[in-house]
């Protein structure tokens, strides 16, 4: 790939051309082929092609293809998306710019028709893939942009970093530059605005999505999404730092299943997070942004700069090493992917973990790394450890198939962006988690009676 941009300015740096195509002078609109952020506000792949078409006096269509999907998604998560998306129609609509829901087949009538094609960015094969053939079947320019993270994974680093330490140096000294308001849309001024969501091809792509059972009670879109992020502000971000590792306390943002969609930026959650600093909450603010910006981003730069990122074959040497050394040590409990779904083991505060996943769509962070590191210890080997639970976080988790979850279960059973210590058995010298250590964190027992 190559820069759009030959300047520093920070939004064309977020650009980068897929094709070597010209503007085609026939093109009858600019399209925006949005896929992981799915919002209007501070999106910089839609101001981007705002811009060129006012430049070329053209409508703004804004395209979301609706793909069946092909991992383990469930009937809920895109119930929320599809929720979501009519709000954003909706609002497109008002401020002039058309909306078309659809299937590929109707969406390569936009783009095959289109002056330029603008997309946002996903560090995942399957999006990366579907974009760069797009982009070699096209006639006009197709321009990806990285909205996504506060400082664009390319010019974040040019390769995997080792770890949170290597990557947390490169991004705080880009943020002056990128850690800013982008502008907002404006009505746009060419066009008649048209919006097409097809209700059968919805209807269709539901019908083929198994349920997890979830009642989800987060509302979706761009203003429950802000919503959440004030609510945050108002009453969780004074004592993060403290609260955060605590599952029996709601101490955490709630804002995952908000940034795993796109429906609001972590530029815009980093702003609003900045603009309530004060003396007294400074290491809650601190702890947050780490979260929020070096970890997040870390992930992304993983799953950019490492195809492998799903399977064992992504691990670091050493991991993978020790793994392979301890791979025929006796498991004393060895658990089904149905019984690990249903909560079956001996372990009640694995049990608990996977309740309150299966519940909620959510789980706690620092019981997702217990609850990882365990089914390893119940697996008949680290790449079954490694499919099951991607299974497990992709079709109960609502922020699921994000590389946020990719990057935690290579952390929790391979190593991933850690180091080694001390041997045990199936572990090796993979960091190690026990009932014992959660005990001495926080109160097992009335997480275990909340979720169990």
């Amino acid at each position: 790939m190559k820069s759009a941009a030959s300047n520093t300015d920070p939004i064309t740096q977020r650009a980068t051309g897929l094709n070597d195509q010209p503007l085609r002078p026939e093109g009858n609109a600019v399209v925006y082929l949005m896929s992981r952020d799915q919002r209007l506000e501070d999106n910089h792949a839609l101001l981007l092609a705002q811009a060129e078409a006012k430049r070329l006096e053209l409508p703004l269509t804004i395209v979301f293809v609706l793909r069946h999907q092909n991992g383990h998604r469930a009937f809920e998560h895109y119930a929320f998306m599809i929720e979501g998306l009519r709000e954003l129609a909706q609002t497109a609509a008002r401020l002039h710019i058309s909306f078309q829901l659809v299937d590929a087949v109707t969406a390569m009538k936009a783009f095959a028709s289109a002056a330029a094609v603008y997309t946002d960015f996903s560090p995942l094969r399957g999006a990366r893939r579907w974009q760069e053939r797009l982009a070699q079947k096209l006639h006009c320019p197709v321009v990806q942009v990285d909205t996504h993270n506060i400082v664009p994974v390319w010019v974040a680093s040019d390769k995997q970093e080792f770890a949170a330490r290597t990557l947390r140096s490169k991004i705080n000294r880009l943020l002056p530059d990128f850690l800013i308001s982008p502008g907002q849309l404006e009505r746009h001024p060419y066009g008649k605005p048209e919006t097409k969501i097809d209700e059968e091809h919805i209807q269709q792509v539901l019908a083929a999505l198994r349920r997890n059972g979830q009642k989800l009670i987060r509302q979706s879109g761009e203003k429950a999404a802000h919503a959440q992020c004030k609510d945050f502000i108002k009453q969780r971000l004074d004592g993060y730092a403290e609260r955060r590792n605590d599952p029996v306390q709601d101490g955490l943002s709630g804002l995952s299943p908000y940034m795993h969609f796109g429906q609001i930026s972590s530029l815009r959650v980093a702003l609003e997070v900045m603009a309530a600093k004060n003396e007294r909450n400074a290491a809650d603010f601190d702890a947050f942004l780490e979260e929020l910006i070096v970890r997040k981003e870390l992930s992304d730069n993983f799953c950019y700069y490492n195809t492998q990122y799903d399977n064992l074959a992504g691990a670091p040497d050493w991991a993978k090493a020790t793994l392979a050394k301890h791979a025929q040590d006796e498991r004393a409990f060895i658990y089904s992917r149905q019984e690990l779904a249903d909560g079956l083991t001996h372990d009640a505060a694995w049990n608990a973990s996977q309740q309150q996943l299966k519940k909620t769509g959510k789980m706690h962070g620092y019981m997702r790394m217990y609850w990882a590191k365990k089914v390893l210890e119940w697996s008949e080997s680290p790449e079954q450890a490694i499919e099951h639970l991607i299974y497990l976080n992709d079709f109960y988790s609502i922020d699921g198939a994000d590389s946020n979850g990719y990057v935690g279960i290579l952390w929790s059973v391979a190593g991933l962006h850690d180091r080694p210590w001390f041997e045990r058995p199936i572990f090796g010298t993979v960091r190690y988690m026990n009932e014992n250590g959660l005990r001495r964190k926080f109160a097992l027992d009335d997480y275990i009676q909340k979720f169990a």
